[in-house]
């Protein structure tokens, strides 16, 4: 997701939400162009503890190059679960309003929308399928700091993956090698580690079936994965297959669950 703050009390509100961050943030020299962050981006995307804002303030963003700089930035932080945030003036605008309309994973997002109102909307819209903005091996090679042919099978994993999104989420979908069963990688827009049970039966119903069965696992600790705030689903496309785990009594809910 990439944000643009522009105006008197810009730098105040980026300052403010790094404070608030929870993690380490990269905040540029606003005196460089946008080409000359690249390399160090990826330098500490690769090897900060706990990447969560990337805030660049460029002296510039005027040309082609400034732009295919500003998509590689954001490829990369999205593939490290990172936000952007850039600031600027007039020079700024132009190109990060191209970008941010082409980044799909931001519902109609434009730099004077309410950014945090339609985030926040807790109702659910339907998903749409969407294509992702996939790095080039290149790209994931310098954020991770893997081998080419590491970089390389996470990038083919990644075109292998549907993606859907609506209003609050975005959900990645791998089908597992024994054909039977789907992975659903979840995780807000707005980057929140939020769980919610309901949503998560809704986003299951919706992209498995309403009578088919997904399961959360809560795995042995020499097993644990938690990089990013995603969420994980294994379940059925079938209604006829099953775990063979949890209530069998029919369905039972409240008025007004």
């Amino acid at each position: 997701m990439i944000f643009l703050h522009h105006g008197d009390d810009a730098a105040d509100r980026v300052d403010r939400i790094v404070k608030a961050a929870g993690g380490d943030a990269y905040v540029g020299d606003p005196s460089r162009d946008l080409p000359a962050y690249i390399d160090e981006v990826a330098d500490w995307l690769a090897t900060a503890g706990r990447p969560r804002i990337i805030v660049v303030n460029p002296a510039r963003a005027t040309t082609n190059d400034h732009r295919q700089a500003l998509r590689a930035l954001r490829r990369m932080a999205k593939f490290k679960g990172v936000d952007v945030h850039l600031v600027g003036g007039e020079e700024v605008t132009p190109i990060a309003d191209h970008v941010i309309a082409g980044d799909d994973d931001s519902p109609d997002i434009s730099p004077a929308a309410d950014a945090a109102r339609l985030l926040h909307d807790e109702v659910l819209e339907p998903f749409r399928r969407t294509v992702m903005d996939i790095p080039d091996w290149r790209e994931v090679a310098a954020a991770s700091g893997c081998s080419e042919d590491e970089a390389r099978a996470k990038v083919r994993w990644m075109e292998g993956l549907e993606v859907w999104v609506n209003n609050l989420y975005q959900v990645n979908v791998e089908e597992m090698g024994d054909g039977r069963v789907t992975h659903l990688i979840i995780r807000r827009l707005d980057r929140q580690p939020i769980h919610s049970w309901p949503h998560f039966q809704a986003i299951k119903n919706e992209i498995l079936g309403p009578e088919c069965e997904a399961v959360e696992l809560y795995p042995p600790e020499s097993h644990l994965v938690d990089e990013k705030d995603h969420y994980h689903l294994w379940g059925f496309r079938r209604a006829e297959d099953s775990f063979g785990v949890g209530f069998r009594t029919g369905r039972q809910v409240r008025e007004g669950d």
